[in-house]
């Protein structure tokens, strides 16, 4: 009787576990090659931001927040405001169990509720897309999703956080009215856009700092912005460069000496090898390399969202644009210096 008994105590605190504690959420695991650092999680609940942090040690971490409604939970290493390292879809009584590579997050692995495993799946079935492939590529990938399970919340998820809908806003809200209202509450998208403000807030006042990386002919370029009044941050994927780019920034590469304005082309080429076969042309301004790509280091509080991507810095490193067109870029840069002359 006593052994029955024991039993049932343990079997009632195993079921308590596994039910989890309806006051609270909790996101553990591990990330791989994390080693003793600390990870950031930031979500939204009861309308602003709430923001967690703990040492991980190993790798190992447990993080624990609380949202009475669903709530999209983003991870990060360094700073806040950088690339999440994952993100999941989470509420109160509920447990997620996460494998994460801090170097290759297509290969993360987060189980406990069935909207994040499915939206890990499809990160992982997408890798290559997703991580490698143009913004019209990952929105056909995404596009076919969401009209394949219009009633599925991942559909949401994926709009909001993969689709790029710079010059496509109209398609962008047609492809948003296919999911069913019950997969796509207010209140989720609302939240995700706070989010969103908090982090591009983050990355609009990271200032840009000296860094030290690979260049053209396997020697190290030394870049710091007081070196030049403005400088123009390229951040490209690594394959061969548009004609139509070169010619927008060689302009005023040649128009300007080097104390006005500098170059740097900053290339998130998947290896050495790509970037060098890409980087064969012969062109005037700095080209660099950065390995592990956007997570670098180096550009991780810059929170660069996609490639191509240009940072107008001026020389305290403080960012005077920031975005994915080319032209406002060098618009801001001219009327910037042509007040001054060259």
């Amino acid at each position: 009787m006593k052994i029955l008994k024991t039993l049932y105590i343990l079997a009632l605190a195993v079921l308590a576990v596994a039910c989890g504690d309806d006051t609270e959420f909790r996101i553990a695991g591990e990330v791989q090659g994390l080693g003793t650092r600390a990870i950031n999680m930031l979500y939204v609940a009861d309308g602003s931001v709430r923001s967690v942090s703990t040492a991980a040690i190993d790798g190992k971490f447990d993080l624990r927040g609380n949202s009475s409604d669903y709530t999209m939970v983003e991870l990060f290493v360094g700073a806040k405001g950088n690339v999440p390292l994952a993100r999941m879809l989470v509420k109160n009584g509920q447990t997620l169990h996460c494998k994460l590579d801090i170097e290759n997050p297509s290969e993360n692995e987060i189980k406990g509720n069935k909207p994040s495993e499915q939206w890990c799946r499809f990160v992982r079935d997408n890798a290559a897309v997703l991580y490698d492939g143009t913004p019209g590529m990952v929105n056909s990938a995404v596009k076919k999703y969401v009209e394949s399970n219009p009633d599925n919340i991942v559909s949401s998820l994926l709009m909001l956080t993969s689709y790029n809908s710079v010059n496509n806003e109209s398609r962008a809200d047609s492809l948003f009215a296919v999911i069913a209202p019950e997969a796509r509450p207010a209140k989720l998208v609302d939240d995700y856009r706070l989010l969103l403000s908090y982090n591009n807030s983050a990355a609009l006042n990271a200032k840009v700092r000296s860094f030290t990386l690979y260049s053209a002919g396997d020697s190290l370029e030394r870049y710091s912005p007081y070196k030049s009044a403005y400088s123009l941050l390229y951040f490209t994927d690594g394959t061969k460069r548009s004609d139509t780019i070169v010619r927008q920034i060689k302009r005023p590469y040649d128009d300007y000496t080097r104390r006005r304005f500098r170059v740097v082309e900053v290339s998130f080429a998947p290896d050495s090898a790509a970037w060098k076969r890409a980087s064969a042309d012969s062109i005037g301004w700095t080209r660099v390399w950065a390995p592990g790509g956007v997570a670098h280091s180096s550009f991780d509080a810059l929170n660069i969202p996609r490639v191509p991507f240009y940072i107008l810095a001026d020389s305290t490193g403080a960012q005077v644009y920031r975005g994915s067109e080319l032209r406002q870029a060098m618009d801001s840069l001219d009327s910037r210096l042509k007040k001054n002359g060259k």
